[in-house]
Order: C-alpha cells, then structure tokens, then sequence
C-alpha cells in the first residue's frame, strides 16, 4: 500500500474536536479498520488536541493546531503541531516510557493532579513522541496497524 495522508489545520478550541474526530474517521473509513483500534486512535487525538488547547494556548483560539494524519499500511500516525508553551521538561521525560501510574478508579486522591491524559494517550497508542523545534511543539501519535491475512 502506498503511503497515503491528509492534512487539517484547525483552530485551537475545544470545539474543533468534533472536525478532529470527523475527519479522522472520514480518513480511516477506506482502511476498513477495527473499531475498538479507530475508537483508540480517536481518543488519543482528542485527548492530545485538548491538551494543546488547555495547556499550550491556554484556550487561544486564535491559535491553530495543524494536525496530519497517515497510514503507510503498517501504522497510522497522527501528529499535532502547536506554537504555544511547550511540554515542561520533567513531563517529556516521561513520555515514550510505559505509564507507570495506576491510580485506583475509586480513591480519588490516589489520581494524580495533572497527567492522566499523557498517561491515556500512552495506553492507547503503540508511540508517543515529542519534540520543539523554532517554537513549534509536534507530538506525533503512533499506533501499529494488523498484519494483512497472507
């Protein structure tokens, strides 16, 4: 399969999810992919897209967040790029490790104070990468796709 992608360029609010989850379905509906595996994807972009929104923009939507998605018939890659504030330091380090935060559902003061969406976006995806280059944060979303039946 040759590489096939598509780009959007979005503003940063909170009421472009909607056009995020749209075209990332619109996008993967020729793939013919497992549910369960769109539904995972879907929830880690929105869940990325809002924290560029809450946390890099600080709710600026006069920002934009431009966002590619990609499928090279071995693993779809989203990645959303920002100018805003970057991804503290002691925070980056943590991404592309396992979670290593099991807060209990029922204790709420077992949850951390910030960070369970890094740690859902990390659960749902294959890859979790980041990086700021000039001033511009690009988070790049993986997630392997099934093999093709022989």
């Amino acid at each position: 399969m040759a590489s096939v992608s598509t780009t959007l360029c979005l503003p940063a609010s909170l009421s472009s999810l909607a056009e995020l989850s749209n075209a990332l379905y619109d996008f993967v509906a020729p793939f013919a992919l497992d549910s369960a595996l769109v539904y995972q994807i879907d929830l880690a972009s929105c869940e990325a897209f809002t924290n560029i929104v809450k946390h890099a923009v600080n709710y600026d939507d006069s920002q934009k967040v431009i966002i590619t998605l990609s499928n090279d018939g071995q693993q779809l890659i989203l990645t959303l790029a920002d100018d805003g504030e970057a991804i503290p330091d002691e925070i980056q380090r943590e991404l592309g490790h396992a979670p290593s935060l099991s807060p209990d559902p029922l204790v709420h003061s077992s949850w951390p104070e910030g960070g369970m969406g890094l740690i859902l976006i990390q659960s749902m995806m294959d890859n979790v990468s980041y990086q700021t280059e000039n001033g511009r944060n690009t988070l790049t979303l993986i997630k392997r796709l099934p093999s093709e039946p022989s």
